[in-house]
């Protein structure tokens, strides 16, 4: 018997808030696709029904999470873990390609993106690796364990390719150890390479940063081994940063460059960020109108309701609408940051911050590409993307937030 009793310590803000994006977000499908699918004679609910669909699918399993006590998802980690790792194998050797990407899997009418419900397994595993091992994750060697846990599909993804869903899980991966109280030097060790990868083509502003981190870290009395560590780290991500960039595809290479200088190539791989601008800044305050969208109905940006969904916002819904939209995507992270907090124990307040990660990089790097901000790399807007797996996956993480939230205090009965 579900105990209706629970809900009254849910969280009615997160639900309002995820109510309303689903909302906007089926009938931005809609305007997006209906008048397009008419004019090719095909079903011009095609894509607003599957996405129906998928949100049914998706209030189903956040029911399952939110009843089912999130502390059994410990049990169940590993297990979904070695499923993921299958799934993301058989992607590679039995996956079907849609738009260039070797993505997807299916068996007779359901097909599903594994890549999508990986980015929610491993954060499952994580929580369960970093429950007991709070302030414990010091050196090097104490970061390995997790590490591999990211490692395999991170690989596994990225050689799909699909560049933006690895990049959202090395974010979950940060987003857990900084909130686990991962020690200072593990942090460098992170996040420096990174900045390295941007610094090697300015070869003396690179090697001053080196020359300064080594300093920083010699006056932080930083470990021997770990300083070793971070040095080789930064020194050889710039040497291997070329073979990196041969190891992309020639696409994922245009879109860099594009996210550069857009320009460059304005009818071709900078299409999308140059129409995708002038749909938002076209749409002023108020917008143009649902469905009176000029570069949404007339279809100047191919697959907007995909990764930029948020060009159809901004044009047909205008700053009013994209500021909503905002404003409802930062309550869902600000609301998993609280559950975060309040959780009753270490496990419950290390999923909710792995989810608080996920979805708030995701709406950076995606809005971030739509305004030209960010390189192009796949990315969809949580809640509002055409996507059934990706909406089952975030509506099943709300489950587990609900289900964390409902229990923060102690039911009477």
């Amino acid at each position: 018997m579900i105990n209706f009793r629970m809900l009254r310590h849910s969280d009615m803000l997160l639900w309002i808030s995820v109510g309303l994006l689903v909302f906007i977000g089926i009938m931005m499908i809609f305007s997006c696709t209906y008048s397009q699918q008419a004019r090719e004679g095909d079903d011009p609910l095609y894509y607003t029904k599957r996405q129906l669909l998928a949100f049914i699918i998706g209030m189903l399993g956040l029911s399952i999470f939110s009843y089912i006590d999130y502390a059994h998802l410990k049990n169940i980690a590993i297990p979904l873990y070695a499923v993921s790792i299958f799934f993301l194998l058989m992607v590679l050797f039995k996956g079907f390609t849609i738009l260039g990407a070797q993505r997807w899997v299916s068996f007779g009418p359901i097909s599903f993106q594994p890549s999508e419900l990986a980015k929610l397994i491993v954060l499952m595993t994580l929580g369960t690796y970093l429950e007991g091992r709070r302030g414990e994750i010091k050196g090097i060697a104490s970061l390995i364990p997790p590490l591999l846990m990211l490692g395999v599909p991170f690989v596994l993804i990225f050689r799909q390719p699909d560049l933006g869903t690895a990049i959202i899980l090395f974010f979950i991966f940060a987003g857990m150890l900084i909130w686990a109280e991962t020690s200072n030097t593990l942090l460098l060790l992170l996040i420096t390479p990174i900045l390295s990868i941007f610094l090697k083509q300015y070869l003396y502003i690179w090697v001053l940063y080196i020359i300064g981190l080594a300093i920083y870290m010699k006056n932080s009395r930083v470990r021997i081994l770990d300083f070793v560590t971070i040095l080789v780290g930064n020194i050889g991500i710039g040497y291997v940063v070329p073979k990196l960039w041969g190891m992309l595809k020639e696409y994922q290479r245009q879109r860099l460059l594009a996210f550069l200088n857009p320009n460059v190539d304005p009818l071709g791989v900078g299409y999308h960020s140059l129409q995708a601008k002038i749909a938002v800044g076209g749409g002023g305050i108020l917008g143009k109108g649902f469905m009176h969208g000029t570069q949404t109905q007339l279809s100047f940006i191919p697959q907007q309701f995909t990764d930029f969904m948020f060009s159809a916002v901004g044009e047909e819904l205008g700053f009013i609408g994209s500021v909503l939209v905002l404003a409802l995507l930062a309550m869902v992270i600000y609301r998993a940051i609280l559950i975060a907090s309040e959780a009753r124990d270490f496990y419950g307040s290390i999923l909710a911050a792995g989810i608080a990660a996920m979805m708030g990089f995701q709406v950076f790097i995606n809005i971030g590409m739509t305004l030209s901000l960010m390189p192009v790399v796949g990315i969809p807007l949580p809640f509002l993307s055409y996507g059934g797996t990706a909406l089952v996956v975030n509506l099943c993480a709300i489950g587990i937030l609900q289900s964390i939230a409902m229990r923060r205090h102690k039911l009477l009965f």
